[in-house]
């Protein structure tokens, strides 16, 4: 059993049995047809990883596709998912979601950066 830590349109993400990553899958049924090929994408994205993903989702996407990809089963489906402007700007607010869920539950810890001098 999973619990689910924020869903979108076309994003779900939930967090495993166990609470050793957060799951990022899509929603099949609402998906638009020019993008039924990324139907089966799944992201295990980690805890100990999930920083990665949240420093990153609101910057260049290339760069945040290519931390994914560590993660992804379908890894060929991902730059599909990544150059879609519709799945990836979907993407960003159930990150930040998420993130908020993991904080409130106590399962994700925030740490103030040291700043730079």
């Amino acid at each position: 059993m999973a619990m689910v830590l924020a869903q979108g349109r076309f994003w779900r993400a939930s967090l495993r049995k166990g609470g050793a990553a957060v799951s990022l899958t899509i929603l099949r049924e609402a998906l638009p047809p020019e993008l039924e090929e990324v139907r089966d994408l799944k992201i295990e994205v980690p805890l100990e990883n999930w920083y990665r993903v949240v420093r990153q989702i609101r910057s260049d996407r290339k760069l945040l596709g290519g931390i994914l990809l560590d993660f992804a089963n379908n890894k060929d489906q991902l730059s599909a998912v990544v150059g879609s402007d519709r799945l990836f700007l979907a993407l960003q607010p159930v990150v930040h979601d998420a993130t908020v869920t993991l904080v409130e539950e106590g399962v994700l810890t925030l740490v103030p950066v040291a700043a730079e001098a």
